[in-house]
């Protein structure tokens, strides 16, 4: 009866769980070849709180990202986390730090965080990717990556205790 109630209240305000509170932890990450640029257009979408508090977790800073008081530099605190937990791996050589951050931007619709980079590569033959965004806050992280070259597509699911994936590109 009192779960009622509250619901019946909540309804009234129009009050939003999602402000507080949301169920699932995952990211997803599309890295796409562009054939005529030679790179990969990479986007990653994050839970735009969950990567606030991964930052001062780690770094002991306030993003305030979307915000007025946004910090100034935030796109070095940003890079620096994806780098160090996006890892990639083109035929034997690790190529992460050659990620070029395009952008990022906010989306308040789905409180993510939207971050675009681009990587300048040949189309690699082997490939080794890393993924533990966010698995230093949540256990119940999942990653979703999906890789795609022209007509060959490569898609997997991480989570805290299965990191890696390794294919050939054909």
């Amino acid at each position: 009866m009192k779960a009622l109630v509250l619901l019946i209240l909540f309804s009234i305000f129009n009050f939003n769980f999602s402000e507080i509170y949301h169920p699932v932890h995952f990211s997803v990450i599309n890295m796409e070849y562009n054939i005529r640029e030679e790179a990969f257009d990479i986007s990653i979408k994050l839970f735009t709180d969950d990567f606030e508090k991964i930052i001062n977790k780690n770094d002991n800073v306030v993003l305030n990202l979307g915000k007025e008081n946004q910090l100034k530099d935030c796109n070095k605190f940003i890079d620096k986390y994806i780098k160090k937990n996006f890892v990639i791996v083109f035929d034997k050589k690790a190529v992460s730090k050659k990620l070029e951050q395009k952008k990022f931007t906010i989306n308040e619709n789905d409180k993510a965080i939207w971050i675009y980079y681009a990587l300048k590569s040949k189309k690699p033959r082997k490939v080794l990717i890393r993924n533990t965004l966010m698995n230093d806050l949540y256990n119940d992280q999942k990653n979703l990556f999906i890789f795609t070259v022209k007509d060959f597509q490569e898609a997997k699911k991480f989570k805290k205790s299965d990191t890696d994936l390794q294919f050939v590109v054909k």
